[in-house]
């Protein structure tokens, strides 16, 4: 999966009669073209908007970073997302403005918004529009947890398909007889 990084954008100003698409531009008609659920993600702290892009994307969904209340009023506008996570120190806009500004000009029925932040007020979160609040550091479990009370996570078990590479053919008999019975792996059937 593939993220959009806004403010990663060092481009200057384009010629008036060849100007390409802007990348913000690009992006949108990329995600809006594309049937993937897509989260932004609003976090200023890059190792942390890495955390949840990568825990995001394990879920299914296309995630955009961005790293201010600005940008991520602008992608919300454009972008049919599935679901917002936001800390609330921003620089600029922080994120009780951008829940405001969001919930104006969307309405109510926009994505959910899960406020990821150290210390949040979880009643005056809930009364400004976040459907959740999850405390830093992340916990994994917690935003799997969330995803599943906000019927944005399947209910159903992933299939995983496993190659077991080994010389010897015990060990590879024994990892595929653990892991449940086999299904025509090319030797014979066991139960």
């Amino acid at each position: 999966m593939n993220s959009f990084h806004p403010s990663d954008s060092t481009g200057g100003p384009a010629a008036v009669d060849a100007a390409p698409p802007s990348l913000t531009e690009s992006i949108v008609c990329s995600i809006t073209m594309q049937s993937h659920s897509t989260a932004l993600v609003v976090e200023n702290d890059p190792q942390s908007a890495e955390l949840l892009r990568l825990l995001l994307e394990t879920e299914g969904f296309r995630v955009i970073t961005v790293a201010n209340g600005e940008e991520a009023l602008e992608i919300a506008r454009r972008v049919p997302l599935r679901l917002i996570t936001l800390d609330v120190h921003l620089p600029g806009m922080d994120g009780w403005k951008f829940l405001l500004k969001l919930h104006d000009a969307l309405g109510l029925a926009s994505a959910p918004v899960i406020i990821i932040d150290g210390l949040t007020d979880m009643g005056m979160a809930l009364s400004r529009g976040a459907a959740a609040v999850l405390e830093k550091p992340l916990q994994p479990a917690e935003l799997q947890t969330s995803l599943a009370l906000l019927g944005l996570r399947p209910d159903r078990p992933q299939t995983r398909t496993i190659l077991v590479v080994d010389q010897d053919e015990e060990t590879v008999n024994q990892d595929t007889l653990d892991s449940g019975p086999k299904q025509g792996c090319g030797r014979g059937e066991r139960a």
